[in-house]
Protein backbone atom coordinates (compact mmCIF):
# COMPACT_ATOMS: atom_id res chain seq x y z
CA UNK A 1 0.00 0.00 0.00
CA UNK A 2 1.62 3.54 -0.98
CA UNK A 3 2.02 6.00 1.54
CA UNK A 4 -0.62 8.61 1.70
CA UNK A 5 0.82 12.26 0.81
CA UNK A 6 -0.39 14.83 3.13
CA UNK A 7 1.40 17.65 1.19
CA UNK A 8 0.20 21.61 1.44
CA UNK A 9 -2.37 21.07 -1.26
CA UNK A 10 -4.01 18.40 -0.28
CA UNK A 11 -4.49 20.06 3.42
CA UNK A 12 -5.57 23.48 2.01
CA UNK A 13 -8.45 21.61 -0.03
CA UNK A 14 -9.43 19.59 2.78
CA UNK A 15 -9.74 22.99 4.83
CA UNK A 16 -11.31 24.73 2.10
CA UNK A 17 -14.33 21.85 2.13
CA UNK A 18 -14.30 22.27 5.83
CA UNK A 19 -15.03 25.86 5.34
CA UNK A 20 -17.53 25.49 2.49
CA UNK A 21 -19.73 22.64 4.29
CA UNK A 22 -20.01 24.88 7.58
CA UNK A 23 -21.11 27.84 5.43
CA UNK A 24 -23.89 25.14 3.80
CA UNK A 25 -24.89 24.01 7.42
CA UNK A 26 -24.81 27.82 8.36
CA UNK A 27 -26.84 28.81 6.12
CA UNK A 28 -28.99 26.18 4.30
CA UNK A 29 -31.23 26.22 7.11
CA UNK A 30 -34.06 28.72 6.97
CA UNK A 31 -34.52 30.66 10.41
CA UNK A 32 -38.10 30.23 11.23
CA UNK A 33 -37.64 26.27 10.79
CA UNK A 34 -39.64 25.45 7.42
CA UNK A 35 -38.23 23.55 4.29
CA UNK A 36 -35.45 25.22 2.30
CA UNK A 37 -36.42 23.34 -0.97
CA UNK A 38 -40.16 22.18 -0.69
CA UNK A 39 -43.72 22.38 -2.79
CA UNK A 40 -43.76 26.14 -2.63
CA UNK A 41 -40.29 26.22 -4.69
CA UNK A 42 -37.70 27.22 -2.12
CA UNK A 43 -34.63 26.43 -4.55
CA UNK A 44 -35.32 26.83 -8.26
CA UNK A 45 -34.04 24.91 -11.13
CA UNK A 46 -30.55 25.79 -11.31
CA UNK A 47 -29.53 25.61 -7.98
CA UNK A 48 -29.20 28.62 -7.15
CA UNK A 49 -32.18 30.13 -3.98
CA UNK A 50 -34.72 31.54 -5.22
CA UNK A 51 -35.68 35.14 -3.65
CA UNK A 52 -37.86 34.42 -0.70
CA UNK A 53 -41.48 35.96 -0.03
CA UNK A 54 -41.96 39.37 1.15
CA UNK A 55 -44.26 39.18 4.47
CA UNK A 56 -45.07 42.24 6.36
CA UNK A 57 -44.53 40.66 9.64
CA UNK A 58 -41.02 39.64 8.64
CA UNK A 59 -39.52 43.30 9.49
CA UNK A 60 -39.08 44.09 13.66
CA UNK A 61 -41.47 46.68 14.51
CA UNK A 62 -39.55 50.21 14.32
CA UNK A 63 -38.12 50.54 18.04
CA UNK A 64 -39.80 53.11 20.71
CA UNK A 65 -38.34 55.22 22.97
CA UNK A 66 -36.06 53.93 25.81
CA UNK A 67 -37.15 53.98 29.01
CA UNK A 68 -36.56 56.32 31.38
CA UNK A 69 -35.01 54.50 34.55
CA UNK A 70 -35.81 57.20 37.28
CA UNK A 71 -37.29 60.54 37.68
CA UNK A 72 -40.98 58.92 35.88
CA UNK A 73 -43.96 60.42 37.78
CA UNK A 74 -46.49 57.61 38.65
CA UNK A 75 -49.20 56.52 41.67
CA UNK A 76 -49.51 53.52 42.89
CA UNK A 77 -52.93 51.76 43.28
CA UNK A 78 -53.68 48.80 45.92
CA UNK A 79 -55.88 46.24 44.06
CA UNK A 80 -56.03 43.44 46.47
CA UNK A 81 -57.33 43.09 50.30
CA UNK A 82 -53.56 42.98 51.31
CA UNK A 83 -53.23 45.79 53.75
CA UNK A 84 -49.46 48.13 52.11
CA UNK A 85 -49.49 46.30 49.21
CA UNK A 86 -50.39 49.94 47.65
CA UNK A 87 -47.72 51.88 49.51
CA UNK A 88 -45.05 48.69 49.66
CA UNK A 89 -44.95 48.91 45.69
CA UNK A 90 -44.48 53.06 46.65
CA UNK A 91 -41.88 52.65 48.50
CA UNK A 92 -39.87 50.70 45.90
CA UNK A 93 -40.24 52.80 42.93
CA UNK A 94 -39.31 56.02 44.75
CA UNK A 95 -36.31 54.06 46.23
CA UNK A 96 -35.37 53.27 42.57
CA UNK A 97 -35.53 57.15 41.68
CA UNK A 98 -39.17 57.53 40.33
CA UNK A 99 -41.54 60.62 41.29
CA UNK A 100 -44.42 59.53 43.16
CA UNK A 101 -47.10 62.28 42.64
CA UNK A 102 -49.79 61.20 45.60
CA UNK A 103 -49.75 58.21 48.19
CA UNK A 104 -50.50 54.74 47.33
CA UNK A 105 -54.25 54.35 47.98
CA UNK A 106 -56.99 51.56 47.28
CA UNK A 107 -57.77 50.69 43.70
CA UNK A 108 -61.97 50.48 43.40
CA UNK A 109 -62.03 47.21 43.69
CA UNK A 110 -59.80 44.83 45.95
CA UNK A 111 -60.22 41.46 43.33
CA UNK A 112 -57.09 42.01 41.19
CA UNK A 113 -55.40 38.53 40.55
CA UNK A 114 -52.55 40.47 38.18
CA UNK A 115 -50.10 43.40 38.27
CA UNK A 116 -50.56 45.67 35.83
CA UNK A 117 -49.22 48.84 34.65
CA UNK A 118 -51.09 51.57 32.73
CA UNK A 119 -49.90 53.77 31.34
CA UNK A 120 -50.91 57.45 29.97
CA UNK A 121 -51.59 57.39 25.75
CA UNK A 122 -51.60 61.06 23.93
CA UNK A 123 -48.74 63.70 23.63
CA UNK A 124 -45.79 61.41 25.37
CA UNK A 125 -47.47 57.71 25.51
CA UNK A 126 -45.00 56.49 23.76
CA UNK A 127 -42.60 57.51 25.99
CA UNK A 128 -45.09 56.30 28.36
CA UNK A 129 -45.53 53.28 27.57
CA UNK A 130 -41.88 51.90 27.15
CA UNK A 131 -41.88 53.44 31.18
CA UNK A 132 -44.51 51.72 31.80
CA UNK A 133 -42.88 47.98 30.48
CA UNK A 134 -39.39 48.64 32.14
CA UNK A 135 -41.21 49.22 35.53
CA UNK A 136 -43.56 46.01 34.77
CA UNK A 137 -40.25 43.72 33.59
CA UNK A 138 -37.91 45.06 36.02
CA UNK A 139 -39.93 45.32 39.60
CA UNK A 140 -43.02 43.34 39.16
CA UNK A 141 -42.31 40.04 37.70
CA UNK A 142 -43.61 41.34 33.98
CA UNK A 143 -46.98 42.47 34.98
CA UNK A 144 -49.18 43.26 31.98
CA UNK A 145 -49.22 46.49 30.25
CA UNK A 146 -52.08 48.28 29.48
CA UNK A 147 -53.16 51.93 28.56
CA UNK A 148 -54.57 53.81 31.14
CA UNK A 149 -57.96 52.64 31.76
CA UNK A 150 -60.71 55.40 31.62
CA UNK A 151 -62.47 53.76 35.31
CA UNK A 152 -59.17 55.15 37.00
CA UNK A 153 -58.82 58.54 35.65
CA UNK A 154 -60.61 60.07 38.09
CA UNK A 155 -57.86 58.26 41.08
CA UNK A 156 -55.37 59.39 39.34
CA UNK A 157 -53.91 62.91 39.31
CA UNK A 158 -52.74 64.34 35.85
CA UNK A 159 -49.18 64.68 36.89
CA UNK A 160 -48.56 60.82 36.98
CA UNK A 161 -47.21 59.45 33.56
CA UNK A 162 -47.95 55.14 34.86
CA UNK A 163 -49.88 53.76 37.36
CA UNK A 164 -49.02 50.35 39.09
CA UNK A 165 -52.31 48.34 40.48
CA UNK A 166 -50.85 45.88 42.67
CA UNK A 167 -52.39 42.40 41.97
CA UNK A 168 -52.33 39.73 44.59
CA UNK A 169 -49.60 38.11 42.25
CA UNK A 170 -47.04 40.36 44.13
CA UNK A 171 -49.18 41.75 46.87
CA UNK A 172 -47.62 39.42 49.09
CA UNK A 173 -43.86 39.66 48.56
CA UNK A 174 -44.22 43.12 48.51
CA UNK A 175 -45.04 43.34 51.93
CA UNK A 176 -43.17 40.42 53.54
Amino acid sequence: MPAVNLGTARIVVIVALVVAGAAVLANGFPENGGNLAGPSGGASPSGSPSSPPSSPTSQPPPPGPSPQTTGVSFTALNGTDVFGAGAAAQALLVKHGYISVQDATNAPSAGATKTTVYYRSGQGGAQNKSDAAYVAQTYFNGAAVKKLDPSLESLVPATASIVILVGADVAQSLVA
